[in-house]
Protein backbone atom coordinates (compact mmCIF):
# COMPACT_ATOMS: atom_id res chain seq x y z
CA UNK A 1 0.00 0.00 0.00
CA UNK A 2 2.84 2.87 -1.08
CA UNK A 3 1.83 6.06 -1.65
CA UNK A 4 3.51 8.46 -3.86
CA UNK A 5 5.35 11.95 -1.82
CA UNK A 6 2.53 13.90 -3.65
CA UNK A 7 -0.67 14.18 -1.04
CA UNK A 8 -3.28 10.78 -1.70
CA UNK A 9 -5.60 10.75 0.91
CA UNK A 10 -8.12 7.95 1.33
CA UNK A 11 -11.65 8.68 2.90
CA UNK A 12 -13.17 6.35 4.51
CA UNK A 13 -17.20 7.12 5.99
CA UNK A 14 -19.00 4.44 8.10
CA UNK A 15 -22.69 6.45 7.54
CA UNK A 16 -24.40 5.17 10.56
CA UNK A 17 -27.98 6.42 12.22
CA UNK A 18 -30.18 6.00 9.32
CA UNK A 19 -32.85 3.59 10.73
CA UNK A 20 -32.55 5.68 14.26
CA UNK A 21 -32.97 9.01 12.34
CA UNK A 22 -36.20 7.60 10.88
CA UNK A 23 -37.28 5.73 14.48
CA UNK A 24 -37.38 9.68 16.04
CA UNK A 25 -39.33 10.80 13.01
CA UNK A 26 -41.63 7.53 13.17
CA UNK A 27 -41.04 7.05 9.33
CA UNK A 28 -40.25 3.87 8.30
CA UNK A 29 -36.37 2.69 8.20
CA UNK A 30 -36.25 2.86 4.54
CA UNK A 31 -37.32 6.83 4.65
CA UNK A 32 -33.69 7.10 6.52
CA UNK A 33 -31.59 5.15 4.15
CA UNK A 34 -33.04 7.43 1.42
CA UNK A 35 -32.09 10.47 3.33
CA UNK A 36 -28.85 9.11 4.17
CA UNK A 37 -28.03 8.05 0.24
CA UNK A 38 -28.90 11.92 -0.28
CA UNK A 39 -26.15 12.79 2.33
CA UNK A 40 -23.83 10.25 0.76
CA UNK A 41 -23.76 11.75 -2.32
CA UNK A 42 -23.34 14.89 -0.32
CA UNK A 43 -19.99 13.64 0.63
CA UNK A 44 -19.14 11.86 -2.16
CA UNK A 45 -19.28 15.35 -4.31
CA UNK A 46 -17.85 17.87 -0.87
CA UNK A 47 -14.69 15.18 -1.08
CA UNK A 48 -14.17 14.89 -4.61
CA UNK A 49 -13.59 18.89 -5.10
CA UNK A 50 -10.98 18.42 -2.93
CA UNK A 51 -7.93 17.53 -5.00
CA UNK A 52 -5.57 16.53 -2.46
CA UNK A 53 -8.48 13.17 -1.77
CA UNK A 54 -8.14 10.62 -4.85
CA UNK A 55 -10.25 8.00 -3.04
CA UNK A 56 -13.45 7.18 -0.97
CA UNK A 57 -14.58 4.05 0.58
CA UNK A 58 -18.22 4.35 1.62
CA UNK A 59 -19.73 1.55 3.86
CA UNK A 60 -23.58 0.64 2.63
CA UNK A 61 -24.17 -2.47 3.73
CA UNK A 62 -22.11 -4.98 5.94
CA UNK A 63 -22.74 -8.54 6.06
CA UNK A 64 -23.94 -8.65 9.47
CA UNK A 65 -26.85 -6.59 7.77
CA UNK A 66 -28.32 -9.65 5.79
CA UNK A 67 -29.96 -10.33 9.41
CA UNK A 68 -32.50 -7.23 9.13
CA UNK A 69 -35.95 -7.78 7.57
CA UNK A 70 -37.05 -8.70 4.32
CA UNK A 71 -38.49 -5.75 4.05
CA UNK A 72 -36.40 -3.40 4.93
CA UNK A 73 -33.47 -5.64 2.78
CA UNK A 74 -35.84 -5.23 -0.32
CA UNK A 75 -36.22 -1.37 -0.13
CA UNK A 76 -32.43 -1.00 0.73
CA UNK A 77 -31.51 -3.30 -2.32
CA UNK A 78 -33.91 -0.94 -4.60
CA UNK A 79 -31.79 2.33 -2.97
CA UNK A 80 -28.92 0.97 -4.36
CA UNK A 81 -30.29 -0.06 -7.78
CA UNK A 82 -30.81 3.43 -8.05
CA UNK A 83 -28.05 5.02 -7.05
CA UNK A 84 -25.98 2.50 -9.28
CA UNK A 85 -28.55 3.43 -12.39
CA UNK A 86 -27.96 7.20 -11.72
CA UNK A 87 -23.86 6.10 -11.52
CA UNK A 88 -24.40 5.29 -15.11
CA UNK A 89 -25.70 8.84 -16.00
CA UNK A 90 -23.45 10.60 -14.13
CA UNK A 91 -21.20 12.73 -16.01
CA UNK A 92 -19.27 14.09 -13.15
CA UNK A 93 -17.78 10.57 -13.27
CA UNK A 94 -16.17 11.08 -16.66
CA UNK A 95 -14.99 14.41 -16.32
CA UNK A 96 -13.16 13.34 -13.14
CA UNK A 97 -12.31 10.39 -14.12
CA UNK A 98 -13.58 8.69 -11.57
CA UNK A 99 -12.81 4.78 -11.55
CA UNK A 100 -15.77 3.06 -9.43
CA UNK A 101 -15.26 -0.16 -7.23
CA UNK A 102 -18.25 -2.23 -6.14
CA UNK A 103 -16.63 -4.44 -3.02
CA UNK A 104 -18.64 -7.10 -1.66
CA UNK A 105 -17.80 -10.14 0.14
CA UNK A 106 -21.35 -11.57 0.00
CA UNK A 107 -22.71 -10.89 -3.85
CA UNK A 108 -24.69 -13.94 -3.92
CA UNK A 109 -26.84 -12.28 -1.09
CA UNK A 110 -27.81 -9.59 -3.13
CA UNK A 111 -30.24 -9.14 -6.27
CA UNK A 112 -28.64 -9.87 -9.91
CA UNK A 113 -30.08 -6.32 -10.71
CA UNK A 114 -27.99 -4.80 -7.96
CA UNK A 115 -24.74 -6.95 -8.96
CA UNK A 116 -25.18 -6.33 -12.81
CA UNK A 117 -25.67 -2.34 -12.62
CA UNK A 118 -22.83 -1.57 -10.65
CA UNK A 119 -20.74 -4.62 -12.40
CA UNK A 120 -21.35 -2.09 -15.74
CA UNK A 121 -20.61 1.22 -13.86
CA UNK A 122 -17.44 -0.51 -12.90
CA UNK A 123 -16.54 -1.39 -17.06
CA UNK A 124 -17.15 1.94 -18.01
CA UNK A 125 -14.87 3.56 -15.46
CA UNK A 126 -12.13 0.63 -15.66
CA UNK A 127 -10.30 2.71 -17.37
CA UNK A 128 -10.23 6.04 -15.12
CA UNK A 129 -7.55 6.59 -12.16
CA UNK A 130 -7.79 10.39 -11.29
CA UNK A 131 -10.11 9.77 -8.55
CA UNK A 132 -11.73 6.20 -7.03
CA UNK A 133 -15.15 5.50 -5.48
CA UNK A 134 -15.34 1.98 -3.73
CA UNK A 135 -18.90 1.29 -2.67
CA UNK A 136 -19.02 -1.69 0.12
CA UNK A 137 -22.39 -3.31 -0.06
CA UNK A 138 -22.93 -7.01 1.52
CA UNK A 139 -18.81 -6.21 3.00
CA UNK A 140 -17.35 -7.30 5.88
CA UNK A 141 -13.49 -6.63 6.09
CA UNK A 142 -12.85 -10.03 7.88
CA UNK A 143 -13.74 -11.96 4.86
CA UNK A 144 -12.50 -9.72 2.90
CA UNK A 145 -8.80 -10.64 4.32
CA UNK A 146 -10.01 -14.66 4.45
CA UNK A 147 -10.63 -14.12 0.49
CA UNK A 148 -7.34 -12.43 -0.13
CA UNK A 149 -5.44 -15.53 1.59
CA UNK A 150 -7.44 -18.04 0.29
CA UNK A 151 -7.17 -17.08 -3.45
CA UNK A 152 -5.57 -19.58 -5.79
CA UNK A 153 -2.80 -18.30 -6.46
CA UNK A 154 -1.98 -17.02 -2.51
CA UNK A 155 -2.89 -20.84 -1.34
CA UNK A 156 0.18 -22.09 -4.09
CA UNK A 157 2.32 -19.63 -2.82
CA UNK A 158 1.99 -20.08 0.98
CA UNK A 159 2.53 -23.61 0.09
CA UNK A 160 5.71 -23.60 -1.40
CA UNK A 161 6.90 -19.56 -0.17
CA UNK A 162 4.52 -18.73 2.58
CA UNK A 163 3.09 -14.86 2.14
CA UNK A 164 4.05 -11.73 2.80
CA UNK A 165 2.00 -8.53 3.24
CA UNK A 166 1.77 -6.90 -0.99
CA UNK A 167 1.28 -11.17 -1.69
CA UNK A 168 -2.65 -10.49 0.32
CA UNK A 169 -3.14 -6.73 -0.74
CA UNK A 170 -3.06 -7.57 -4.69
CA UNK A 171 -5.94 -9.76 -3.38
CA UNK A 172 -8.01 -7.02 -1.52
CA UNK A 173 -10.97 -5.55 -2.45
CA UNK A 174 -9.89 -1.89 -1.63
CA UNK A 175 -6.11 -1.36 -2.64
CA UNK A 176 -4.84 1.25 -0.84
CA UNK A 177 -4.51 2.35 2.81
CA UNK A 178 -7.36 4.20 4.11
CA UNK A 179 -6.16 7.96 5.82
CA UNK A 180 -9.28 8.73 7.47
CA UNK A 181 -12.66 7.17 8.69
CA UNK A 182 -15.57 8.93 9.81
CA UNK A 183 -18.23 7.57 11.45
CA UNK A 184 -21.38 9.19 12.21
CA UNK A 185 -24.24 8.38 15.09
CA UNK A 186 -25.52 9.79 18.25
CA UNK A 187 -23.59 7.96 20.80
CA UNK A 188 -22.70 9.04 24.52
CA UNK A 189 -19.44 9.14 23.70
CA UNK A 190 -16.81 9.21 20.53
CA UNK A 191 -16.55 5.81 18.84
CA UNK A 192 -13.99 4.33 17.21
CA UNK A 193 -16.13 1.21 16.32
CA UNK A 194 -14.62 -0.17 12.75
CA UNK A 195 -17.58 -2.46 12.31
CA UNK A 196 -15.64 -4.85 10.10
CA UNK A 197 -14.69 -1.76 7.50
CA UNK A 198 -11.48 -1.78 6.12
CA UNK A 199 -9.75 -3.76 8.39
CA UNK A 200 -6.74 -4.23 7.30
CA UNK A 201 -6.51 -0.89 4.88
CA UNK A 202 -7.47 1.28 8.53
CA UNK A 203 -4.29 -0.10 10.74
CA UNK A 204 -2.49 3.59 10.66
CA UNK A 205 -6.31 5.50 10.10
CA UNK A 206 -7.19 8.46 11.79
CA UNK A 207 -10.98 8.40 13.04
CA UNK A 208 -13.44 11.08 13.60
CA UNK A 209 -16.70 10.37 15.27
CA UNK A 210 -19.71 12.81 14.46
CA UNK A 211 -21.97 12.85 17.03
CA UNK A 212 -25.45 12.95 14.58
CA UNK A 213 -27.34 10.53 12.94
CA UNK A 214 -25.62 10.57 9.21
CA UNK A 215 -28.83 11.94 7.59
CA UNK A 216 -28.57 15.11 9.57
CA UNK A 217 -24.82 15.80 8.63
CA UNK A 218 -23.48 19.01 6.52
CA UNK A 219 -20.63 19.69 4.90
CA UNK A 220 -19.87 21.84 8.17
CA UNK A 221 -19.51 18.42 9.83
CA UNK A 222 -17.00 17.27 7.03
CA UNK A 223 -15.02 20.53 7.19
CA UNK A 224 -14.58 19.95 11.10
CA UNK A 225 -13.65 16.26 10.53
CA UNK A 226 -11.13 17.34 7.46
CA UNK A 227 -9.28 20.12 9.69
CA UNK A 228 -8.95 17.63 12.00
CA UNK A 229 -7.36 15.23 10.28
CA UNK A 230 -5.32 17.80 8.92
CA UNK A 231 -4.32 19.01 12.64
CA UNK A 232 -3.14 15.49 13.59
CA UNK A 233 -1.39 14.99 10.27
CA UNK A 234 0.80 18.28 11.02
CA UNK A 235 1.43 17.01 14.97
CA UNK A 236 3.17 13.59 13.50
CA UNK A 237 5.28 15.47 11.05
CA UNK A 238 3.54 14.21 7.81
Amino acid sequence: MNKSPAAYYHVGVIPDGNRRWAHQRNLHPSEGHKMGAKKGRLFVDWAFAKPEIKEISMYGLSEENFKRSEDELDRLCDIYFEIGNSLLDEKVLHEKEVRVNFISTKPEKLPNNIIEVFDEVKSETKFYGNKILNILIGYTGQNEILRAVSSPMNRVKNLFFGLNENDLERNLGVKNSCDLIIRSGEEEKEREAKSGFLLWQSAYSEYYHINKFWPDVGIRDFNMAWNYFLSMRRLKGQ
